[in-house]
C-alpha cells in the first residue's frame, strides 16, 4: 500500500496537527518519514518497524539505530556530569542546534523507557554501555518529542537518514528512493529541508570524552561555540577540536582552532 503523504498538495504545514498523526501512527507501531534540518529521516517506535527500516535501506544485521528524542530524555538517560549537561543543554536548548549525543547510561538500573524495550530494541539502540540520542532542531521534531516525553508508555523513537544504505543525506522527497518511500505508512512532506547546502548528516558528539564523531552540518558554528563557551571541558578531556576544512572561521576576528 502507497503512503500517505502530508501536507495535501497545495497546504501548508501544520506543526501541532502533523506532529500529532505523525505520534498516532508511530503509536500504532507504523513507520515514517519525517523532516528534520538536516534531512529527511525514517522514524519507528517500535522491533517491527526497525526491521522495516533496516530492509527499506538494504542494512545489514548487527547495525545500531539511534534515539530521536529530547533533551529531557538525554538528561534523563546518560550519565554525565552537571557540567556537561549544561554545555548539552546551552547547544542543543538555548542555542536550537541539532546534535547526536553519545554518552554512556546505566545498565545496572535502566531508565523506565529502556526497560520498557525488548531485548532485540535494546540491542539495537546501544552499543556496548553507550547509546545514542539526537536532540533535534526545528518545531516539527520539538513538538513530536513533547508528545513523545509525555507519552503515558514512555514511547521512545528511532530514527536513521532516509535513504538506500550508502546513499548519503536526502534534503527533499523527490530524492528518495521509491523503495524507501514505499516502506512506510505515512511521509512529511515540508519541502527542501534547512542545511541542503551541508550534503551532510548532524554532528554526532561523544560527550563523555569531548570527542567529534562525525563532523555533521553546521560543524563550523558547532565548534565555534564550544571554543568560544566550553574550552574549559575539553581542556578537562586532553582533547583538541579540528577546524572543518570546508568551512573555515579562523578569519581575522574569529577563534582559530
Amino acid at each position: 500500500m502507497a503512503p500517505r503523504f502530508i501536507p495535501k498538495p497545495g497546504t501548508a504545514p501544520n506543526v501541532a496537527r502533523d506532529a500529532k498523526e505523525v505520534y498516532s501512527t508511530l503509536k500504532c507501531g507504523g513507520v515514517v518519514i519525517i523532516p528534520t534540518d538536516v534531512g529527511y529521516a525514517l522514524l519507528t517506535s517500535t522491533q517491527a518497524g526497525i526491521q522495516r527500516i533496516f530492509s527499506a535501506k538494504d542494512r545489514r544485521e548487527g547495525h545500531n539505530i539511534g534515539i530521536i528524542g529530547t533533551y529531557k530524555q538525554h538528561r534523563e538517560t546518560h550519565l554525565l556530569s552537571e557540567a556537561k549537561f549544561e554545555m548539552t543543554r546551552v547547544l542543543t536548548e538555548d542555542m536550537a542546534m541539532i546534535v547526536g549525543i553519545i554518552a554512556k547510561y546505566d545498565t545496572e538500573n535502566l531508565h523506565p523507557r529502556l526497560a520498557a524495550l525488548d531485548s532485540a530494541t535494546l540491542s539495537h539502540v546501544t552499543k556496548g554501555d553507550t547509546i545514542s540520542i539526537t536532540v533535534p532542531e526545528g518545531p516539527f521534531l520539538r513538538e513530536l518529542g513533547r508528545l513523545c516525553d509525555e507519552d503515558s508508555d514512555g514511547m521512545l523513537t528511532f530514527g536513521t537518514s532516509a535513504n538506500l544504505t550508502g546513499q548519503g543525506q536526502q534534503f527533499q522527497i523527490e530524492d528518495i528512493d521509491p523503495r524507501v518511500l514505499d516502506a512506510v505508512d505515512l511521509v512529511v512532506d515540508y519541502g527542501l529541508q534547512k542545511w541542503h547546502v551541508y550534503r551532510r548528516g548532524g554532528v554526532n558528539f561523544d560527550a563523555e570524552n569531548m570527542k567529534v564523531l562525525r563532523k555533521g552540518a553546521g560543524y563550523e558554528v558547532f565548534c565555534d561555540r564550544m571554543l568560544r563557551w566550553f574550552p574549559h571541558l575539553l581542556a578537562e578531556a586532553g582533547v583538541s577540536i579540528e577546524e572543518d576544512p570546508d568551512y573555515k572561521t579562523s578569519e581575522p576576528g574569529m577563534p582559530a582552532t
